[in-house]
């Protein structure tokens, strides 16, 4: 039986706003209503569709229009919550499952309602003359514009929280690590992330592929999108991936990308021997980031089939190992 997702902070208020506005029966259409109110890309989607909170809260409290959809009885007599609101939150949480994210967010929620074009959020759009195609449309758009892919942004969120709690930076210049080791640290709790997603309880060298490609990609989106994109954290640049050392020039020349490595692990059907040391052993004999991906590959790790599974060229005519 699979475990119940939390929601994230946004998702948790679009189920509080949901409440608040749905007078004792929760629905669908209190769902996109609130999901209008909480910011983020499901706000900016709806927005940009031409639903924004105001309108979508202006049609849900006309009285004169009735309804002709039908999200079905109550699910949960208690909750008071209708059937096609239950089956909604269900189906966020399955979304969020497909991309191994820890919580389910609004844009999930989002994306669970608009799914039925019989329920009382499609009509509710109706009202404001938007179809749930548009809205899926500029939903998807961040990701089709070079975005921030949905399975990094845990590895974004851990990124920034850890900025957040250092100390003052005049306490850091005192005491502040070199940057290899800072960006090692960064990778080693990247690794466990990463095989905590995939259900392992303990990492093999995969996983640290998987970290750098992970830091590298949120470092590399961070720089190229400094302030314009929502996704990309502060503009001070701090959350450029150098601060931290979290970039890899290795990873960048190698042609791997994160997505497509996560989801052949995923599968569970690549075949992976066991590691020649541990997950420790490399990181505690690496001087920064990129002469730990260079171990790694060298050696005859689950690392690097995993790299050779997706076509890296390891030698090529650069002799990228070799530097």
């Amino acid at each position: 039986m699979e475990t119940t997702l939390e929601p994230d902070r946004r998702a948790l208020d679009v189920l509080d706003t949901a409440r608040q506005v749905s007078g004792g029966r929760l629905g669908t259409e209190h769902l996109l209503a609130a999901a209008a109110d909480a910011g983020g890309g499901a706000a900016r989607a709806l927005t940009a569709a031409g639903a924004p909170a105001p309108a979508l809260h202006a049609a849900l409290r006309d009285r004169h229009v009735e309804w002709t959809a039908d999200d079905g009885g109550l699910a949960d007599a208690e909750r008071r919550i209708s059937a096609a609101a239950a089956h909604a939150l269900g189906a966020a949480m399955d979304h969020a499952r497909d991309e191994h994210a820890p919580r389910f967010t609004a844009e999930h929620v989002l994306r669970a309602v608009l799914a039925d074009p019989g329920n009382r959020a499609a009509e509710l759009l109706a009202r404001c003359g938007v179809a749930p195609a548009a809205v899926l449309a500029h939903l998807d758009a961040p990701a089709a514009r070079g975005g921030l892919h949905p399975l990094l942004r845990p590895t974004r969120d851990a990124v920034l929280a850890h900025r957040a709690g250092r100390q003052p930076r005049w306490k850091r210049m005192l005491t502040r690590p070199a940057a290899a080791g800072a960006a090692l640290a960064a990778v080693r709790r990247e690794t466990d992330a990463q095989a905590e997603r995939l259900g392992r309880r303990s990492p093999g060298t995969e996983h640290v592929l998987l970290a750098v490609l992970a830091l590298h990609e949120v470092a590399r989106h961070q720089r190229q999108s400094p302030g314009g994109d929502p996704d990309s954290g502060p503009a001070d640049g701090s959350a450029g991936g150098s601060a931290d050392g979290e970039d890899s020039a290795l990873a960048a020349r190698l042609g791997l990308d994160h997505a497509r490595a996560h989801a052949a692990l995923a599968d569970g059907g690549l075949p992976l021997p066991a590691d020649p040391r541990s997950v420790e052993a490399y990181l505690a004999g690496a001087r920064d980031t990129d002469a730990l991906l260079r171990t790694l590959l060298r050696e005859d790790t689950r690392a690097r089939r995993l790299a050779e599974t997706l076509g890296a060229d390891l030698t090529g005519p650069e002799g990228l190992l070799e530097q």
